[in-house]
């Protein structure tokens, strides 16, 4: 039985409350959540992770997210990850399994791999697709203020279909941020798809208190805006944001990040 999918498939390109907040950024961010952000910064990852996700979108339960996440750093052999997300309901359902890793290749220079199986199910009579694809990303430390990163999502062009060659988005990032002080630093990245016009995304965070952050960013396709905080309590990290999309509402977001 064969299986279509006429839309864009909705497990995020970005993952975690943190990018959210800062207008869906994430290239140059080196924590747990970069296993899928951006595989090369996970590799910059310099502590053991483990982090959970949720998002709802556009305040509907049926179009929930979930994400659970762990990263396991090593001194000298690079960086381990798997993920797990979950977005949909009965009628149509996406699950994705990812293997991560990454490791440091020259002096502030860092690669990584990530391999993702997916599971995509619509309905009870409509069949179902498992596929695998895989990504790269790159991320470059210029100097203790500037950073670059770089990722290519679904490099191989999964198939999804041979009806009209559907395939998986396959989209490429390219990020720098900017730290202005040690509590203020800006996001700005490019990012293109396939067969979507170009997305121009940009967040800032900002460290109020060494436990409180705020964070706002925007992104140009579709437009929306964006907003949210942090809070660290010794290896705890509670994140909350939220998108909003003018024409279909809120998105809010929450996770928690724990330092193993």
């Amino acid at each position: 039985m064969s299986l279509s999918v006429l839309t864009q498939a909705q497990i995020l390109p970005q993952i975690g409350a943190r990018s959210i907040g800062l207008g869906s950024t994430g290239l140059t961010q080196n924590d747990v959540y970069a296993m899928q952000n951006n595989p090369g910064a996970f590799g910059a990852m310099d502590k053991s992770q483990v982090a959970i996700n949720y998002q709802n979108r556009f305040l509907i339960s049926e179009l929930s997210n979930q994400t659970l996440a762990f990263g396991y750093h090593t001194k000298s052999k690079g960086n381990f990850g798997l993920s797990v997300q979950h977005y949909g309901f009965n009628l149509y359902r996406e699950m994705q399994t990812g293997f991560t890793y990454a490791t440091q290749l020259a002096r502030r220079f860092y690669g990584g791999i990530a391999v993702n199986w997916h599971h995509i199910a619509i309905g009870e009579n409509y069949g179902n697709k498992n596929f695998a694809t895989a990504s790269l990303g790159i991320l470059y430390y210029f100097n203790d203020n500037i950073s670059f990163g770089f990722n290519a999502k679904n490099v191989a062009r999964a198939r999804l279909a041979d009806y009209q060659d559907e395939r998986y988005p396959t989209t490429f990032g390219l990020g720098i941020s900017y730290s202005f002080t040690k509590d203020l630093y800006w996001n700005f990245e490019a990012e293109k798809s396939i067969i979507h016009p170009l997305n121009l995304k940009s967040g800032i965070e900002y460290q109020l208190h060494e436990m409180f952050i705020v964070r706002i960013g925007a992104n140009s396709y579709p437009f929306q805006s964006s907003f949210g905080f942090g809070v660290k309590l010794k290896r705890f990290q509670f994140d909350m944001a939220s998108l909003w999309n003018a024409t279909l509402g809120l998105s809010p977001s929450m996770g928690l990040k724990f330092d193993l």
